[in-house]
């Protein structure tokens, strides 16, 4: 939290003097100050207040809020500094206990150390919801869900318009595989902000996997529109959504690089058999699961030259743990990694397909020959016979198995193929 207090209390340090219309500019810089963190501009936030304690005003909410600008730009040691300066005026100041106590629940080594600041800030003022719903990060934090659960509900039953608690508490089920309730906090958030980025993000999650596709499009197509016109959006949290699903989408990319040039391995390298004959040489997908830099020299990515497929965020490599590639930081998000076709079952539907439109094509030339030479009928389809359907006109192309079958007639007088079959009719 931050103080928004306009009318402080100010020592002045050194020989600085202070008149009237000084301390009235320093007043108006203050709340230039805190507009820049309500708007979330927390660079200028940070220069304003640095300059107001330079100037020589020191007081514990000036010390507060640079320490809180400083935190939200991920500038922890230095936030922790200003809190415990903005303590060191004022032991009792819950801002500063509550702010220090949660970035200290962030670190394991700290989390309990964090929790008692955070238990001095909700007894500093039992009925402040945002001290409570802190509390509760540090609980959720260290493992503690039934007192989190309390203390989100507690800063609800409070506060009923903040939004924090009850995201919250949403994330605290979705953690334990409570998928419903969970569920009824995010519908409850978005409820009470419908661009609220990560309450759609989470639904985004659960319904990938669920695998519930429409509701899982419907917050995926949510999320893009916020990302897209969302003037509100943290930019922290604006991060760490996209870069999740930037990453989630290369190693999609990565995972079909890989299938396919196995699956390219399968089809070109054959091995000599014991019985003179050749086979196939198998080829596990896992042998190239190798570095990134691995894959740029081999030229796996046919398609994406120089296309950066690296985690936006690390760089690291992608590893596949199971049967996916997957990132270290991210994970693997269902919806790119989950459902992607086997490369070899893509292969042999594509060459069926094409073989039975062959056959088609056979069976309506062969139909029309019977129609204009009904004594003529076909008694086996050889290449003398698709060539005389060519030269009479019935066949444009010459009809072929993509993958090297024999076509034939059956007892019905329909074309077969040796390997695929009669087609359904």
């Amino acid at each position: 939290m931050f103080c928004a207090l306009l009318f402080f209390h100010v020592s002045f340090s050194g020989a600085f003097t202070a008149f009237a219309e000084t301390r009235e500019e320093i007043r108006k810089l203050y709340k230039a100050g805190v507009d820049y963190i309500n708007e979330s501009n927390f660079e200028a936030a940070e220069a304003v207040f640095k300059k107001i304690i330079e100037a020589g005003y020191e007081f514990a909410e000036a010390y507060n809020n640079l320490g809180y600008a400083r935190m939200k730009l991920k500038k922890n040691q230095e936030a922790i500094f200003e809190f415990k300066n903005a303590l060191r005026l004022n032991p009792d100041f819950a801002d500063a206990l509550n702010n220090l106590g949660l970035i200290y629940s962030e670190n394991i080594a700290t989390a309990q150390m964090g929790l008692q600041y955070l238990k001095r800030a909700v007894e500093q003022n039992r009925d402040n919801a945002s001290y409570h719903d802190s509390l509760g990060l540090g609980y959720h934090r260290l493992g503690f869900i039934k007192e989190a659960e309390v203390e989100f509900k507690t800063a609800n039953l409070i506060d009923r318009t903040l939004i924090t608690p009850v995201y919250n508490l949403g994330y605290l089920y979705e953690t334990n595989d409570r998928q419903k309730a969970a569920i009824a906090e995010y519908l409850k958030v978005i409820s009470m902000q419908r661009d609220h980025l990560m309450a759609n993000y989470r639904l985004f999650k659960i319904y990938s996997k669920i695998d519930d596709r429409p509701l899982m499009a419907n917050y995926l197509f949510s999320i893009f529109k916020i990302l897209k016109t969302g003037s509100r959006v943290d930019k922290s949290e604006r991060a760490a959504v996209e870069n999740e699903i930037i990453c989630n989408l290369k190693a999609f990319i990565v995972e079909v690089a890989i299938n396919f040039n196995a699956e390219i391995k399968k089809m070109t390298l054959v091995e000599s058999s014991s019985s003179g004959g050749e086979k196939e040489t198998f080829i596990a997908p896992s042998e190239y699961l190798i570095s990134y830099e691995e894959f740029s020299k081999k030229n796996l990515f046919y398609f994406f030259e120089g296309t950066e497929l690296r985690c936006p965020e690390t760089g690291k490599y992608y590893t596949n743990y199971i049967n996916h590639v997957v990132c270290p930081v991210h994970g693997s998000l269902s919806i790119f990694t989950d459902k992607v076709q086997n490369i070899k079952q893509l292969r042999n539907s594509y060459h069926r397909n094409i073989c039975a439109e062959y056959r088609k094509m056979l069976d309506y030339a062969l139909f029309l020959k019977d129609i204009d030479r009904p004594g003529e009928k076909a008694g086996a389809i050889d290449a003398q016979t698709i060539k005389s359907l060519v030269e009479g006109g019935y066949l444009r192309d010459l009809p072929e198995c993509p993958v090297g079958g024999k076509f034939s007639l059956d007892a019905n007088g329909f074309v077969t193929c040796s390997i695929h079959g009669v087609s359904a009719r």
